[in-house]
């Protein structure tokens, strides 16, 4: 039997994939929630807890990292150079860092 190249816009190669994917059992995973969602046919393949409301560490980290990364960049700073503390950034409440002002910190 001929498979079709397209269905519904999917290849063929994305759906065989799907189904096999949905034969197994989900992946093994450590995280307290997680998913694998596939954007193309708007799919939740699998999942745990994944509909809890949850931080967002995770992300909040990442940005850190991008925006670092973007004024390294901008400001010409060397990953090896030690960064002062401002009084501003000493003084911001939630963090857990327990910043001083005038503490060097380097980026890597």
């Amino acid at each position: 039997m001929l498979i079709a190249e397209n269905v519904n816009g999917v290849p063929a190669k994305e759906i065989k994939l799907a189904k096999i994917l949905m034969d197994k059992p989900p992946p093994h995973c450590s995280a307290h929630s997680w998913s694998i969602y596939d954007q193309k046919t708007n799919t939740l393949l699998f999942g745990r807890m994944e509909r809890e409301r949850k931080e967002v560490a995770s992300l909040t980290k990442i940005m850190t990292a991008l925006v670092v990364f973007r004024l390294m960049d901008r400001y010409k700073i060397k990953r090896d150079e030690l960064v002062p503390i401002s009084g501003d950034a000493a003084s911001v409440i939630g963090t857990s860092a327990e910043l001083i002002e005038g503490d060097t910190l380097s980026i890597w």
